[in-house]
């Protein structure tokens, strides 16, 4: 039966990759068996984290570039690529968490907060604890990945779009890593040396978006020139999305976020907003804001000042101004996609929904 991205909302499509990943998990477990119970223990955290949250975002941009491109064939001929995304998307954040030492997605406790308490009835040593939970948290996201690349493999379509996702896929690899490189690196390069457009588009852009928006195109048959213009659009929203991340670090609503929107200001991220500063700012406004940037014992009164200087400085101006250059950018290049009207329409919905997001 021929499944339509009309009846392929996002929550159908949660929904959908949450029963595969339960398939997913499931058959791993199998075979984990003869390996042994340790690691069909090992899938079991696997499998919590992956349940845990996320919106299936990447994989509803898969299907939702497939269906647009074959609007005659059913998109369940490519969820394994859907679900790779998905798997991508896990290794990262399982990979960005063991960078920034964090036990806590989706809030719950990660695959080394899991095994943390796993290894407690084991060691009394708090530095060997440590160790072996982030070392199984590693296994899983290498694993998370190597799988993405199996099941990119088993998608029905023609050996030639197969080949052509596969390349996507490790390009998208490939673009992430570098981008959290530079991103971990910022921290201790001289400021300016590491520019925060560069980051979010290697390290936010290329897997988030350009992979699974071409990879769908890709595996429908679109053709080089097409996916050139998806890759471009792809850039704009995911720059757009990360900078518009950063805003709302700041300047959201906690109860929409569901994150701290005074961390930013407290661990001193450079992020896009803080150039833009840098480059509007007065002598007498940075050094006040540089007072209170990046401080463990700011108040809430002085995190409001900082917020207002970053205000007073045109600097929350600029990067309003700069999303919106990037909405524009990427609706004009909607126009020129070559798919039905229907399609436009959700894309400019996807292209909204990423860019003036609350939360």
């Amino acid at each position: 039966m021929h499944t339509s991205v009309s009846h392929l909302d996002q929550t159908s499509v949660k929904a959908l990759i949450d029963t595969h990943i339960r398939s997913y998990c499931g058959d791993r477990r199998l075979h984990a068996k003869k390996v042994g119970e340790r690691y069909v223990l090992f899938w079991d955290t696997i499998e919590t984290l992956l349940l845990a949250g996320g919106k299936r975002f990447r994989p509803y941009m898969t299907l939702l570039a497939y269906e647009s491109y074959a609007p005659t064939a059913n998109v369940t001929d490519i969820l394994p690529a859907a679900l790779a995304q998905e798997l991508l998307h896990a290794a990262v954040l399982i990979h960005d968490d063991i960078i920034d030492r964090d036990t806590i997605r989706y809030g719950v406790k990660n695959i080394a907060g899991q095994y943390s308490d796993i290894y407690e009835c084991y060691t009394n040593s708090v530095a060997k604890q440590e160790h072996l939970s982030l070392s199984a948290a590693l296994l899983a996201g290498d694993i998370l990945l190597s799988d993405a690349h199996r099941l990119v493999r088993a998608v029905n379509c023609p050996e030639e779009r197969i080949t052509q996702a596969a390349e996507i896929l490790s390009m998208g690899i490939f673009e992430v890593i570098g981008g959290e490189l530079l991103d971990s690196e910022a921290a201790i390069l001289p400021v300016g040396v590491v520019k925060a457009e560069r980051v979010a588009r290697h390290k936010t852009a290329s897997y988030s978006f350009v992979s699974p928006l071409t990879m769908g195109a890709a595996l429908a048959g679109a053709s080089i020139a097409e996916r050139a213009l998806l890759g471009e659009l792809s850039e704009n929203v995911g720059v757009g999305y990360q900078l518009r991340d950063d805003f709302l670090g700041i300047f959201g609503q906690q109860l929409n976020t569901g994150k701290s929107t005074s961390t930013d200001i407290i661990e001193g991220k450079r992020t896009f907003i803080i150039e833009q500063f840098d480059a509007l700012a007065t002598n007498a406004q940075k050094k006040r804001f540089y007072q209170l940037f990046h401080r463990i014992d700011v108040t809430d009164r002085d995190i409001e000042e900082a917020r207002s200087l970053l205000i007073a400085s045109g600097a929350k101006a600029a990067i309003n101004a700069r999303i919106d250059t990037l909405h524009s950018k990427a609706n004009d290049i909607v126009t020129k996609l070559t798919i039905s009207n229907e399609a436009k329409v959700r894309f400019r919905d996807l292209i909204t929904q990423c860019l003036e997001r609350e939360g």
